[in-house]
């Protein structure tokens, strides 16, 4: 299996048309939502306008994982192409995580453990 920093140094860092972005650290459960204005990532330190839905799944799933700064690719169908196995990454990461973590009792513990592994997955 793949860690979130192989498949980001493979899928993201090797395109020319990428956008750096930096994102808020600890910001909580990051939900994306669309509101008049166009897509945006919530979070407890505000929200992050993105251009589009894509955009805005791609850095909830880089903003969950602890990622302070980004490189966003300008195609929004690259984005959709490699969404789904970023986001199965994800998914399966969390489940590996969560079964190992639930036998820890004290949430911050839990958290500080999880912020942790992230950090060496990333790399």
């Amino acid at each position: 299996m793949k860690t979130l920093g192989e498949f980001y140094r493979e899928k993201i860092l090797t395109r020319k048309d990428l956008v750096a972005r930096e994102l808020p650290p600890n910001c909580g459960e990051p939900k994306v939502e669309k509101d008049l204005l166009g897509w945006k990532v919530c979070t407890d330190k505000g929200p992050i306008p993105c251009r589009s839905q894509m955009e805005a799944r791609y850095l909830r799933v880089l903003l969950d994982a602890g990622m302070p700064d980004v490189c966003v690719p300008e195609d929004d169908e690259y984005l959709k192409a490699i969404l789904p196995e970023l986001e199965k990454l994800k998914t399966r990461i969390e489940e590996i995580l969560s079964h190992y973590l639930d036998a820890i009792l004290d949430r911050k513990i839990r958290e500080r453990l999880r912020r942790e592994v992230y950090m060496e997955i990333t790399k």
